[in-house]
């Protein structure tokens, strides 16, 4: 799956995702550990994108239920939006949910995707402008980014955060976290502790922390980065390192409170929503109260990863 971008093109501009000449009416896969089912009528066949096959099950329920549909026009709401991305969609109160739009520039000003879903995001609804679409192909209605923007929402109510991160495995079960902005070295970081016998790397971008029955494990996500390390695993969580480029090796530990304000700022959020920003804000309070943060002010080479190890 290629890396998300703000202005990745959409299905109807680049209708390669078909991975199943014959489709289904129904296809579901899960994501930390939340389940995502997609229905349509059978004058739609969907499909999976590549990269979330590996993600893939059978299930005929699941913790969010979607259907998808063919629309004959999609038309954007004349009130003004809760959130808009800077071009890619748009979020506007409808209906006692939230609605999401979806333009492109190569389509032109009309939106050729709309979603909507529930307060609790355990239920929703796809629109899909026809005309832009090849009806005789398999589609998958949630392609990038309303599949992670659906997630960010369910994490919101209080179930987890998806944050900016590698996820690291050591042989012995260890986890490590390695959270960062775009261009802080995660995908550097990843590929160097590939190299490492014994580690696995559960994404290079996009990790998913929860507290199944209060302990902490993080997640891969099919959301990854420039190294394109994704997988369908878990671990439990040990330590966490705020990357910072530096000319030498240094581990900075960090109080719980500060820990946790770092972390909010490198967490995806509905910024639309107040109740969503404060319970995850709430949710890396708990998180950094059980698992130690530091500050990893690290050399882009080998002997950052020496230094991580020494500390353990």
């Amino acid at each position: 799956m290629p890396s998300p971008h703000p202005n990745s093109s959409s299905v109807a501009a680049s209708p390669a995702v078909n991975h199943n000449s014959q489709g289904a009416t129904r296809v579901a896969y899960s994501v930390g550990d939340i389940t995502f089912g997609i229905r349509s009528s059978r004058e739609m066949r969907l499909a999976l994108e590549p990269g979330l096959l590996p993600f893939g099950i059978d299930s005929i329920s699941c913790d969010v239920e979607l259907s998808s549909e063919w629309a004959l026009r999609i038309q954007e709401p004349l009130g003004a939006p809760i959130f808009q991305s800077g071009g890619l969609w748009t979020a506007y109160r409808e209906s006692a949910g939230t609605s999401l739009y979806f333009q492109t520039e190569h389509l032109g000003a009309s939106p050729y995707k709309k979603c909507w879903f529930n307060d609790d995001v355990t239920e929703g609804r796809v629109w899909l402008f026809r005309r832009y679409f090849d009806a005789d192909l398999p589609i998958y209605p949630l392609e990038y980014p309303l599949d992670e923007l659906l997630m960010i929402h369910r994490l919101a109510q209080g179930d987890g955060a998806e944050i900016h991160a590698s996820g690291v495995v050591s042989s012995d079960g260890q986890g490590r976290l390695f959270v960062g902005h775009s261009g802080a070295g995660k995908s550097t970081a990843s590929r160097l502790w590939m190299q490492q016998p014994g580690f696995r790397v559960l994404s290079d971008d996009r990790i998913i922390l929860r507290l199944p029955n209060g302990s902490p494990v993080m997640y891969g996500t099919p959301w990854h980065g420039d190294a394109g390390l994704a997988e369908q695993a878990s671990s439990k969580l040990h330590r966490i390192f705020l990357l910072d480029q530096a000319p030498r090796n240094e581990i900075v530990p960090l109080s719980p409170a500060r820990a946790a304000a770092e972390l909010f700022s490198r967490t995806f959020v509905p910024h639309h929503h107040g109740d969503g920003l404060a319970r995850t804000l709430e949710f890396l309070e708990k998180l950094t109260a059980i698992v130690p943060v530091a500050i990893l002010r690290c050399t882009a080479d080998a002997r950052a990863i020496q230094e991580v190890l020494r500390a353990a």
